[in-house]
């Protein structure tokens, strides 16, 4: 952790000070911009290529899969479709949050079932 003894707050600072400080700031938001722009264009890239490893080609056109479409994102996403049938919450929760079918949670989805709603009515009009 920082001394506090050595923060000087923006305030206390001299206005070409400060302006000196901002413009140091504003480079390296720029620069971390530019880093994470491009980090999103290489993944990007590399997922829209095609699957190279002939076994899991194979695998994912015995899966009646078009062969145009098989690249790195489809291989990825049915390695999440299969580790979400095989039970793992965090990749189902993957595929939904990527789906965006996010409603809230699952008490909201509970209350809209049409049975849960009659009986809710039911135990509000008193006949249960």
């Amino acid at each position: 952790m920082a001394n506090e003894k050595n923060l000087i707050p923006m305030d206390q600072r001299s206005q070409s000070e400060a302006r000196e400080l901002g413009r140091e700031g504003g480079k390296a938001s720029g620069a971390a911009r530019r880093r994470k722009r491009s980090l999103k264009e290489a993944a990007d890239l590399y997922l829209s290529l095609p699957v190279t490893d002939c076994r899991r080609w194979d695998k994912i056109a015995k899966m009646n899969v078009d062969p145009e479409d098989i690249d790195n994102q489809m291989a990825m996403i049915i390695g999440l479709t299969m580790a979400a049938t095989a039970g793992d919450a965090r990749a189902a929760k993957v595929i939904v949050d990527l789906l965006g079918d996010n409603k809230g949670n699952a008490v909201d989805e509970v209350e809209d079932d049409p049975i849960t709603r009659s009986l809710k009515e039911e135990t509000e009009n008193g006949l249960l």
